[in-house]
């Protein structure tokens, strides 16, 4: 089942504004709020639902019909949003937005498509270490905006913990300077509670590249409604949020670690020894973040950046010039040489 959300001025597609947060036409600029508009939207079952051939192989509708042009929407399992290859309409493929698989709320794109690539391109020429033509001429293969799939927690921790702890104090001794370290052992009881820690749930999305998303504003959050879907492309999450709390817990020990570490002052040097954790998740909530995926190709290799849709942060890696690199460190040495040779004449040394 899909659905499209038809202009009542002109009759073309909507599809969601990010710099006014509205639907809005692309062809007349008609342009509506996004609540209640659901309750228009134009909903369209596959003929003959569901066909051997319009199913993979764990019964999941993999091809839908384009109700602009008639040509078949072939999508990946978990794709809930798309556009047609062939006319471009966007389609909510609303039967993936149901149970389990509706996402509690989303932060919608506040970024729009042209900006976030400006962005891309201005973020490329910035860049120290790449060589200058992908600075300077960036192609950009494709600008994919996504709407990705993360599990947000509450999480209480609690437990115990265990540092060391040492105060260094030098002092002269004739010819010798003696350095006296005392150690201490420290104890900490913990019990802390984090509000809205995420983590994606998508497999093909690499974990350490949505990481370096955060943070998101959460402030921007609201509750799921399909229209902000239309015009982008979505996925469904690959693990629940029980597949994916370890990966969480994990994060709040460190979180843990931390809380320690700030709880002890007056100290030169803290190293925790011991720990003794447990986290547990008091809330999980299934959210859709924005991200524009970024897709360049540079002398035959192609290279993946994410920007945040809603913050613009930009992660990614690329291309590295050893010469660039060489020519920094090279700066750095001489500018190291010159100031040594500096210091020395100051204190009635050689020039040279």
């Amino acid at each position: 089942m899909t659905l499209q959300f038809k202009c009542p001025n002109c009759g073309g597609d909507m599809q969601f504004d990010a710099a006014s947060g509205y639907l809005k036409c692309p062809h007349c600029d008609h342009s509506e709020k996004i609540e209640g508009a659901e309750m228009s939207a134009e909903i369209h079952v596959s003929p003959d639902f569901p066909h051997q051939d319009q199913v993979d192989e764990t019964g999941a509708l993999v091809r839908y019909q384009c109700q602009n042009c008639g040509a078949m929407l072939v999508t990946e399992r978990n794709t809930t949003a798309t556009t047609c290859s062939y006319c471009g309409s966007p389609v909510v493929l609303s039967d993936r937005l149901e149970g389990t698989t509706k996402p509690d709320y989303v932060i919608p794109f506040k970024i729009p498509k042209e900006n976030a690539d400006q962005a891309f391109r201005d973020w490329c020429k910035k860049l120290r270490y790449s060589p200058s033509d992908f600075k300077n001429m960036v192609k950009v293969k494709k600008v994919e905006g996504l709407y990705a799939p993360f599990w947000v927690y509450n999480v209480s921790g609690q437990g115990e913990a265990r540092a060391h702890a040492t105060i260094s104090h030098s002092h002269t001794e004739g010819d010798y300077e003696v350095t006296e370290t005392a150690h201490y052992d420290i104890y900490r009881s913990v019990d802390t509670f984090y509000r809205g820690v995420p983590a994606d749930a998508s497999e093909r999305l690499a974990d350490n590249l949505m990481d370096l998303m955060e943070p998101f504003d959460y402030t921007q959050m609201v509750p799921f409604n399909a229209p902000y879907l239309t015009g982008y492309m979505a996925e469904n999450y690959d693990y629940n949020d029980t597949q994916v709390f370890p990966r969480v817990q994990k994060r709040v020990y460190n979180y843990m670690d931390d809380f320690v570490r700030d709880s002890i002052h007056g100290y030169d040097t803290v190293t925790i020894t011991d720990r003794d954790y447990i986290a547990n998740r008091s809330q999980s909530s299934y959210c859709l973040f924005p991200i524009w995926m970024n897709y360049v190709t540079y002398k035959g290799k192609d290279y993946s950046f994410a920007q945040n849709g809603e913050t613009g942060k930009i992660v990614g890696k690329p291309p590295i010039s050893l010469g660039a690199v060489a020519g920094y460190i090279a700066g750095w040495t001489f500018g190291i040489f010159i100031l040594l040779r500096i210091i020395c004449v100051l204190m009635g040394g050689p020039l040279l």
